[in-house]
C-alpha cells in the first residue's frame, strides 16, 4: 500500500494486518553527462511501483529519502551530499518511527552505493531494538545475474542506464556518452579523488545501455527481490512471528 496517499483510517486498518515497510532510499548526484540527476531515487521509485503490484497488501510503501551520503561524487556540479553521521540518524530516526507504529520488519531498498555504510550501521541499531531489516543493494546483490544482461555496469554504466531509460528514455541518453573505467581501486582515499575514479562522473559502458535491456532487468530482478523478501518473512516465522509471508510468480 502506499503510504503517501492513504488516510488515518486506512493506515490504521492496514497496521492490523500487516507489520512491513519499505522505505525508498536514493541520492541526488551526478551521473555521468548523460542520466537524471535523481537516477538513485528513480530506479528504486520504479521498483516500488512494480512491487505494489506484486505485494501491495503485504507492504506498506513509505515515501522515499531522496537524499545521501555521496562522498565519491561531492566535486561533481548537481551531488547535494548530506554526511554519513546525519544521513545515518536520519534514516534511523524514520526506522524509529516505523517501529513504534508497529513495524517489527523493515526493508530499506537503496539505490545509491554511498549510502551502503550509514545504512549498515542503520540496521545494527535496529536489530538490537529485535527489528528485522533486509537492505536491498540492487547493483550489489544481484550483480551475476546483472552482468548476464548488462555486462557492462556501473555508475552511471550499462545497467543503471538501462533501468533509467526503461523509466523513461527522455531521463537519459546513449549516442556519444563511450565508456569510463575506474583507474584505481576504490580504497584509495584522496582530495576530490570521485573526479579521478569516475571520469566523467560515470563509469562502465552506458553507450551499450537499452530499454530493453533495462525491462530484461526489472523483470529479472523483481523475482529475486520477492524471494528475499519472503526470505524476511521466513525469518521472522521462525522467531516465533505471525508473518503468513506470501507466493508470488512472475
Amino acid at each position: 500500500m502506499d503510504m503517501m496517499t492513504m488516510n488515518l483510517n486506512q493506515f490504521k486498518d492496514f497496521q492490523k494486518t500487516a507489520n512491513t515497510v519499505l522505505v525508498p532510499i536514493g541520492m541526488i548526484e551526478a551521473h555521468g553527462p548523460h542520466c537524471a540527476l535523481g537516477t538513485d531515487v528513480l530506479i528504486p521509485r520504479e521498483f516500488v511501483r512494480r512491487l505494489e503490484e506484486a505485494l501491495g497488501d503485504k507492504i506498506l510503501m513509505a515515501p522515499e529519502v531522496a537524499y545521501g551520503h555521496s562522498w565519491g561524487l561531492a566535486a561533481f556540479a548537481g551531488t547535494i551530499d548530506v554526511s554519513a553521521e546525519a544521513f545515518s540518524d536520519y534514516v534511523f530516526s524514520i526506522c524509529q518511527g516505523f517501529q513504534k507504529n508497529g513495524f517489527s520488519n523493515i526493508i530499506l531498498f537503496n539505490g545509491h552505493g554511498g549510502n551502503i555504510s550509514s545504512l549498515d550501521i542503520v540496521t545494527e541499531k535496529l536489530a538490537d531494538l529485535n527489528v528485522r531489516t533486509l537492505t536491498i543493494n540492487w547493483y550489489l546483490d544481484y550483480r551475476e545475474d546483472i552482468k548476464q544482461i548488462t555486462p557492462d555496469p556501473g555508475h552511471a554504466g550499462e545497467d543503471e542506464t538501462a533501468l533509467v531509460l526503461a523509466i523513461d528514455e527522455s531521463y537519459a541518453y546513449t549516442e556519444g556518452v563511450g565508456s569510463h573505467e575506474i583507474p584505481l581501486p576504490k580504497r584509495f582515499r584522496f582530495k576530490d579523488g570521485g573526479k579521478t575514479l569516475y571520469p566523467e562522473a560515470f563509469s562502465g559502458n552506458a553507450e551499450a545501455a537499452t530499454a530493453e535491456k533495462g525491462e530484461q532487468l526489472y523483470d529479472m530482478m523483481m523475482k529475486l527481490i520477492v524471494e528475499d523478501i519472503q526470505k524476511l518473512w521466513k525469518l521472522e516465522r521462525t522467531q516465533g512471528g505471525e508473518a503468513d509471508g506470501i507466493a508470488v510468480d512472475f
